[in-house]
């Protein structure tokens, strides 16, 4: 059966267990699939006609039922926008008593009885009646097809007469003008609902005759004097003014239902909430795309003074929505992104309320996501690469290239702007350097392999070049290398468009570039390529030879962080290592207020402004819009970016000082931001294997856990970091056990509770504590140290490929089929797949041909879903190897994990 068909069924389990619809989240937890998946699946299936969607917030879904109506039929545009009062957002908070004012209006026999609705400019009285009508057709006391006409009587206010007829019609000659006779839109209505909104605008003589209409039901035309016109109209009037102050009494009486609606400063959070989700799903449909929004921006429409009630919310909403959709497409993104620039100043302000609203924005919106996702067919969810200077500049020289080429400039003058180009960022290297560096502080950046080879290839410039080289030269050079070892690794393109002019200009440090290229290839195991090569040999060129640059400003890096210290310590850092002050740090303690530290950051960041602009680095929260707001108030250059990190700032305040424009700083440090709170990175110091300890109650015994666990089990043992958790939230408590199990090898979970995790070992607390699980800890410390043996005894017999990267990669394939496919291998076999794989891997590198199955045909119709499994594991291999592991082969890896299976985990 198809997930789609198992998704159906379920909802129709649980429909029939329960009155109303089921919401998506239901069905996912029942059947332990991602909300987001099961979305997806339920509007397939409405698409297809198989089941109904109730609007409304959640979104809930019912099979379709046979031979039965639907509750009212869509006739029309407007009709498939109607809402009912039940819908409404606010119906059972701030607005339940309207509502059920609203049901009574609406029901009272015969007719329904004449409703005011009253209310703030904005406050929502037009989609109020419009919820009314549709309530009015779902309870069936007007028909399917009646129409509603919304008329606002301020349009004609100027000219009472032409008022007056639009509402009860004219006949000809009634006045100036007038040279037909009309049907008024009373007549129109008939049978349905008008609404005649900022009704204090109709002139006394219009409210007589409407009063007149509903006293006796019928009324006469502008101009007529004998015959009348009978309609059964019902009428829901507005008005943002006192009524007594400017309606007539004998109309006033004439309206039994008064209906007070709130602003929207005295609704609740949760449908201002409410509010903006629907008013972006309305835009995703509007515009038939998926809407992305920064939380920082849907925080400031939470908060921000929207005097305008829900009116202005919404057209703030549609501005914002506006900007977004011209960048999408004059920018040719890949999707739709609501960020700080896109929304008006006046709602940005809203983000430095947070402080007030912590508590109830963190139940509102998940605490730890950065985007929340919106589609016209969903609820919203929430949402939510390390780079360098000298990689951004290949790209930068490519990219100019190619630009330069195609507007038809000749070559000679291409490599004349290029030349340039290089001239000066090797110009800016040089001579922007710090004078002393600390060899210790650097190896921590870029590795202590690094730190010694830029060590032997200066040592090897000054013998070749009978030269001094300065050692402010070292940090860019180490920094260069770094970079460039990891594109020479992973295939980059690396262009010279200058090496002609290098070859001959620069002779002799070309010659000793060629020298340190052979030590580079030595020790990193690469081919530096001939471009690399002058690009190596310009960092021996003297400062006298270069030509000089006029001396111009720098771009201000400015760091903003949460607490007493972070910001200023993560600067000083950064100023150490690069041997300058130039980075600025800026602590905001808890104490302060959004709006005292939008002040402080201001001024500093206008002080510091070189007329290059500043780019300020910040943590999180209000402090992420705070760069936009000052760059409007100010027009100061500025660019922000968030989750800052001490190697952001060092590359930062490394580009300032070498002359760097504002967006390369920024490109860059967007590139060195993952932007993800959970993102682990690896590097080669890392423990590969971890132990997760979890509990309910805080960290406290989880760390217990922990302790127990280094002290009694693992006391000689180095191979395995102990990670302590706590467990507050399961989906995201899930989110960070996944991204663990994506860096690492999770070999087992502790817990003081079921914190059980599908394919890996969970081991209670209590059976640590008394000894009971030490055999199974002993065992999984014991095949940990055979894959490690096996990692460097294959090490040194397989040639080919790398040995060791082969058999951790094999091994995470193996976990990974095992997972998919719910097995359980015992250990030996699955050590025994993992050297298959390894020794498959070294046989297809070296170009050799796949073993050849019998009976693939039917095999794999017997075993298609399992083959699909093992192919899209393989594939981190394949591409990884370069190889391509075909069906015969994966066909033998689904034979050994299915003929040696214990049980299903």
């Amino acid at each position: 059966m198809k997930k789609i068909d198992e998704v159906f069924d379920m909802l129709a389990k649980l429909a029939g267990e329960k009155d109303g619809g089921v919401c998506a989240m239901e069905i996912a937890e029942k059947m332990g699939m991602d909300r987001a998946n099961i979305s997806r699946y339920l509007n397939e299936l409405c698409k297809n006609g198989k089941i109904d969607k109730l609007n409304g917030r959640p979104v809930l879904y019912k099979p379709k039922e046979k031979n039965k109506a639907a509750p009212f039929r869509r006739l029309n545009d407007r009709h498939c926008n109607i809402i009912s009062l039940d819908r409404l957002i606010g119906a059972d908070m701030s607005l339940k008593a309207a509502v059920q004012l609203a049901k009574a209006a609406v029901l009272y026999p015969p007719g329904g009885l004449p409703v005011m609705v009253l209310g703030e400019t904005g406050a929502g009285k037009s989609m109020f009646a419009e919820a009314m009508y549709g309530f009015a057709r779902e309870s069936g006391v007007i028909q399917d097809d009646a129409p509603f006409i919304s008329f606002n009587c301020a349009d004609y206010a100027d000219n009472p007469q032409l008022l007056v007829a639009q509402l009860f019609g004219v006949r000809r000659g009634a006045y100036t003008g007038a040279e037909d006779d009309r049907v008024g839109l009373l007549k129109k209505a008939d049978g349905g609902i008008i609404f005649l909104d900022e009704i204090h605008r109709l002139p006394p003589q219009g409210q007589e005759l409407l009063f007149t209409y509903m006293d006796k039901g019928y009324f006469r035309p502008l101009g007529e004097t004998e015959k009348t016109v009978k309609v059964n109209v019902r009428i829901i009037a507005a008005t943002t003014e006192e009524p007594q102050s400017y309606l007539l009494k004998t109309f006033i009486r004439r309206i039994p239902v008064i209906i007070n609606l709130p602003p929207l400063r005295e609704r609740s959070l949760a449908e201002r909430c409410g509010l903006i989700c629907y008013f972006l799903r309305e835009e995703s449909g509007r515009i038939n795309r998926d809407i992305y929004i920064d939380r920082n921006c849907f925080i400031s429409y939470l908060l921000y003074d929207c005097a305008g009630n829900v009116g202005q919310l919404k057209s703030d909403i549609q501005i914002a929505c506006a900007r977004a959709f011209l960048s999408y497409k004059s920018q040719n993104r890949e999707y739709l992104m609501i960020s700080s620039e896109h929304l008006p100043t006046h709602v940005k302000r809203g983000v430095m309320k947070v402080h007030n609203y912590r508590e109830e924005i963190e139940k509102l919106i998940n605490n730890n996501e950065d985007m929340l996702y919106f589609s016209s067919d969903e609820d919203f969810d929430i949402i939510s690469s390390e780079s360098s200077e000298d990689e951004y500049f290949y790209d930068v020289i490519e990219k100019k290239l190619d630009i330069l080429s195609k507007s038809g400039m000749d070559e000679k003058e291409v490599n004349r702007i290029l030349n340039g180009e290089i001239e000066k960022h090797f110009k800016r290297y040089i001579q922007n350097m710090p004078g002393k560096y600390r060899k210790d502080e650097i190896s921590k950046i870029v590795g202590e392999k690094v730190v010694n080879v830029t060590e032997n290839i200066l040592n090897l410039a000054e013998k070749k070049l009978n030269r001094y080289m300065d050692e402010k030269i070292f940090f860019g050079l180490a920094l260069h290398l770094q970079k460039t070892i990891g594109r020479i690794e992973s295939g980059g393109k690396i262009y010279n468009p200058r090496i002609n002019f290098i070859r001959k200009n620069y002779a002799d440090e070309f010659i000793a570039a060629v020298e340190a290229a052979k030590l580079i290839d030595i020790e990193f195991g690469v081919e530096t390529p001939l471009d690399e090569i002058g690009y190596l040999a310009m960092f021996f060129v003297p400062d006298s030879r270069i030509e000089e640059d006029k001396p111009e400003g720098k771009v201000g890096v400015l760091v903003v962080m949460h607490g007493n210290s972070t910001a200023s310590s993560m600067a000083q850092v950064a100023n150490d290592i690069v041997g300058v002050k130039h980075a600025m740090g800026l602590d905001m303690p808890l104490s302060m207020s959004p709006e005292e530290m939008y002040k402080t950051i201001k001024e500093c960041a206008l002080k510091i402004d070189e007329g290059k602009g500043v780019l300020l680095l910040v943590d999180m929260g209000s402090l992420k819009n705070f760069g936009d707001m000052i760059s409007e108030e100010t027009n100061l250059k500025i660019k922000t970016v968030d989750m800052v990190t001490t190697l952001m700032v060092i590359d930062a305040c490394h580009k300032a000082v070498m002359g760097k424009d504002l967006e390369e700083i920024y490109e860059s440090a967007l590139k060195i931001n993952a932007k993800n709170p959970y993102t682990i990175r690896r590097d080669e110091k890392r423990v590969e294997n971890i132990i997760v300890t979890a509990c309910f109650t805080g960290q406290g015994a989880a760390k217990e856990l922990k302790r127990i666990l280094a002290e009694e089990y693992l006391v000689k043992k180095d191979c395995i970091k102990i990670i302590p958790l706590e467990f507050i939230d399961k989906n995201q408590f899930n989110k960070i056990i996944e991204r663990y199990r994506e860096n690492y090898n999770l070999v087992a979970v502790v817990g003081t509770l079921d914190f059980s995790v599908p394919g890996i070992p969970y081991i209670p607390a209590v059976d640590l504590l008394t000894g009971k699980a030490k055999d199974f800890v002993l065992n999984l410390i014991d095949e940990i140290d055979t894959y490690e043996k096996i990692e460097v005894s294959l090490g040194e017999h397989i040639k080919a490929v790398d040995g060791k990267k082969c058999v951790r990669m094999s091994k995470s394939v193996v976990e990974g089929i095992q997972r998919a496919l719910g097995l359980k291998i015992p250990s030996d076999v699955k050590v025994g797949i993992i050297l298959h794989i390894c020794f498959l891997v070294e046989k297809l590198a070296l170009g050799g041909e796949e073993n050849i199955f019998e009976g693939i045909d039917d095999y794999q119709r017997e075993h298609e879903s399992e083959l699909k499994v093992i192919k899209n594991n393989v594939k981190s291999i394949e591409e990884y190897f370069n190889i391509d592991i075909g069906l015969h082969e994966c066909a033998y890896l689904c034979r050994m994990f299915l003929e040696n299976t214990l049980e299903a985990v």
